[in-house]
């Protein structure tokens, strides 16, 4: 148990869903099929797996909603356009699971496993936020990737410089 509030409200965490997997959702779909296989280092996991992950935290999230304990999906992350569409069908259920949540199910233990290995064993609120923060985080990796691939990067937090107007300036340093 947690010597401070370790889990928050459902109603909090359910705001922070809407707003982070809608931004999420705009840097997925800005990707293009072609960077599904590229890796920034020979260490790296590939963009396609990366996103994936993304989808799979949240397929976790959706089992857990409904039952004590969920496993780690080891599936290849599959093409560009079933990728897009797991993360919608997946972010929807997840959105609508959160409806009608109630908060002592939110701070109800619940297990992740990865084979016979326990990951997690917490507060589902914790799990939720913990995979809240990795996909922020995942997505932050990708919109990286973006320009490289000639692709304008899409508001996260406000106005990418993508998205901004280009201002020219002067050897004065005056407007154009």
């Amino acid at each position: 148990m947690c010597d401070f509030d370790c889990v928050g409200t459902v109603g909090f965490f359910r705001e922070r869903h809407r707003i982070e997997s809608a931004t999420t959702r705009k840097v997925l779909h800005a990707m293009t099929p072609e960077m599904l296989e590229y890796r920034a280092h020979p260490a790296s996991s590939t963009v396609g797996v990366i996103a994936w992950t993304i989808v799979r935290c949240l397929r976790i999230c959706n089992q857990l909603t409904g039952h004590p304990l969920a496993e780690v999906p080891r599936d290849p992350h599959p093409a560009y356009a079933e990728l897009l569409t797991a993360f919608d069908r997946a972010t929807q259920e997840l959105t609508v699971a959160l409806l009608v949540m109630a908060q002592k199910e939110w701070e109800t233990d619940r297990v992740v496993m990865a084979g016979p290995r326990v990951l997690l064993d917490q507060p589902l609120g914790q799990i939720f936020w913990l995979f809240h923060a990795d996909a922020i985080h995942h997505r932050g990796q990708i919109s990286v990737f973006l320009r490289p691939f000639g692709i304008k990067v899409p508001s996260i937090y406000g106005p990418s410089g993508d998205c901004q107007p280009q201002v020219s300036i002067n050897r004065e340093g005056a407007q154009l």
